[in-house]
C-alpha cells in the first residue's frame, strides 16, 4: 500500500486519499454508517448533511473521526517509519477485538515490527497523543 493513512474495518483496509474524516464523509458505508446516520452527524456537528469535506484542524474533525473510531474502525497512520495504530477504547470489547485483527492483519502487509498502538480512552480529544503505546512485539505478546 502507498497511502500514508488507511482506515481497517472488518478485515478490510481502505487507502484515505486525503484524510480520515474526509474518507468517511464520502464512503460511509465502508466505516459501518448509514446514509442518514452520516447526515444525522453532519448536521450535528454544524455541517452541510451532504458534506464531503472537513477542516484537518477543526472540533467537527475530531468529533467525527472519534463517531467513527467508536465503531470498531481502526485508523492507521505512517510517520517516517514509524505506524501509529489507534483504536476507540481497549475497555470495548467491540473495538479491542477490531485492534487485535488488525494488527495480525497488517503484519508484512501494512506495517512493520515499529508500531504505536494509541487508545482515545473515548475522550474525543487530542485524538493523536491520548492512550498507551506499545511496540507491536509487546503489544502481540499482551494478546
Amino acid at each position: 500500500m502507498s497511502s500514508c493513512a488507511l482506515w481497517y474495518k472488518d478485515g478490510t483496509f481502505y487507502d484515505v486519499e486525503t484524510t480520515h474524516v474526509n474518507f468517511f464523509l464520502n464512503h460511509p458505508d465502508l466505516l459501518g454508517f448509514t446514509k442518514e446516520e452520516k447526515e444525522a452527524l453532519c448536521v450535528k456537528n454544524g455541517l452541510a448533511a451532504d458534506a464531503t469535506f472537513c477542516l484537518e484542524l477543526s472540533e467537527q474533525r475530531d468529533n467525527l473521526v472519534l463517531e467513527v473510531l467508536k465503531r470498531g474502525a481502526i485508523r492507521i497512520r505512517f510517520y517516517g517509519g514509524q505506524t501509529s495504530v489507534q483504536c476507540y477504547d481497549h475497555n470495548d470489547n467491540q473495538c479491542f477485538s477490531q485492534l487485535k485483527k488488525c494488527v495480525t492483519d497488517g503484519l508484512g502487509k501494512c506495517f512493520g515490527d515499529f508500531l504505536t498502538v494509541k487508545d482515545t480512552m473515548g475522550w474525543g480529544m487530542e485524538l493523536n497523543s491520548i492512550g498507551w503505546g506499545n511496540q507491536i512485539k509487546d503489544f502481540l505478546a499482551d494478546l
